[in-house]
């Protein structure tokens, strides 16, 4: 098998929780051209994905599309995120081998077809991931284990750590105070009086970097703003010119916390430790949206469970702060 086409058509964070599928697919067909499916506005990031040779972007003129997948030529599709559009695109693409989830009316159109139900208590990740091993399984391939970190740039950490000022033993802290808006967001005055209390509490020295996008950086000065009168340290990110680069950046923190679920799981990637701050459901999103981080280094806090399960500004933000003010007194100590 020569190419493989991954239909991957959503949101920053969906695409990072693919991850996973895609590092399998590469490590099991390490001479295999893996190409995936993207919007425009993913594509910097997605060719920063080792387990990604190259992406076909989503111009929306299909019938173009049509041709393009066409002259490429591929073996075979892998449809993790499809509609009847995308059904459209393929079967009029010619690919030999067709496979995708086992759910929804369009799963009868597929050819082959793969359970990416994830059990209770299991992460979402897991569904694309599946979706991926059971296509090698029905080519006999051996599935590989995952590693434990699954974007290794840690070649790039001290340049980067440059790049956010950090100076001496300082501990840098990253907060994303924004939400992309499928998730809740802690007050402005609880992300204050979070890094007041884990930088009265921590034996570190830290440097909180506030992180945003587009029209968040109004919010993250707001945060700054009533900080300004203690000797915390607390910043703006410098702005990067692309998703890319700020993915990449992030290699530089010791800690990253965030409510937005695309920031943490970029986070995750990297294997920082991270802190998730999510609604109260009995979804269980702390288990659902836990980030590629290994289990030792992820945190997650979230309102009471109920009505009231939406409402951020229920989290115990104290507790909060003493859980990851302890963390980082004993995940940096242990590292001296």
């Amino acid at each position: 098998m020569e190419k493989i086409l991954f239909i991957r058509h959503d949101k920053i964070g969906d695409f990072i929780l693919t991850w996973p599928a895609f590092y399998i697919l590469k490590k099991a067909l390490p001479n295999t051209r893996i190409e995936v499916f993207v919007a425009p506005v993913m594509k910097s990031f997605a060719l920063t994905c080792p387990y990604i040779d190259d992406v076909v972007v989503d111009t929306g003129d299909d019938a173009q599309l049509v041709e393009q997948i066409k002259a490429n030529r591929y073996d075979a599709v892998i449809v993790s995120h499809s509609d009847f559009r995308i059904y459209n695109l393929v079967s009029k693409a010619d690919i030999p081998y067709k496979i995708a989830p086992n759910h929804g009316w369009f799963r009868y159109l597929y050819p082959h077809r793969a359970n990416t139900k994830y059990k209770k208590g299991e992460p979402c990740w897991r569904g694309s991931y599946m979706l991926a091993e059971q296509f090698l399984l029905n080519h006999q391939v051996t599935i590989p284990e995952l590693p434990s970190q699954l974007w290794d740039v840690t070649s790039e950490r001290e340049q980067w750590r440059k790049y956010y000022q950090q100076q001496n033993d300082e501990k840098l802290i990253f907060i994303h105070p924004g939400t992309g808006g499928s998730s809740g967001s802690l007050p402005e005055a609880h992300f204050a009086e979070l890094i007041t209390k884990i930088d009265q509490r921590t034996d570190l020295d830290c440097r909180f970097i506030l992180t945003y996008s587009g029209d968040e950086k109004a919010l993250a000065l707001r945060i700054q703003s009533l900080l300004v009168k203690t000797n915390i340290k607390v910043e703006l990110a410098t702005p990067l010119k692309s998703l890319a680069d700020f993915a990449r950046s992030i290699v530089a923190a010791d800690m990253f916390i965030a409510g937005s679920t695309g920031p943490l799981h970029i986070a995750g990637l990297h294997n920082v430790p991270t802190v998730g701050f999510y609604a109260g459901r009995r979804s269980a999103p702390k288990l659902k949206w836990q980030t590629l981080t290994e289990p030792a280094k992820r945190l997650a806090f979230t309102p009471p469970v109920g009505r009231k399960g939406r409402n951020m500004a229920l989290v115990d933000v104290d507790h909060a702060a003493s859980e990851i003010s302890a963390f980082l007194n004993q995940h940096y100590a242990e590292q001296v």
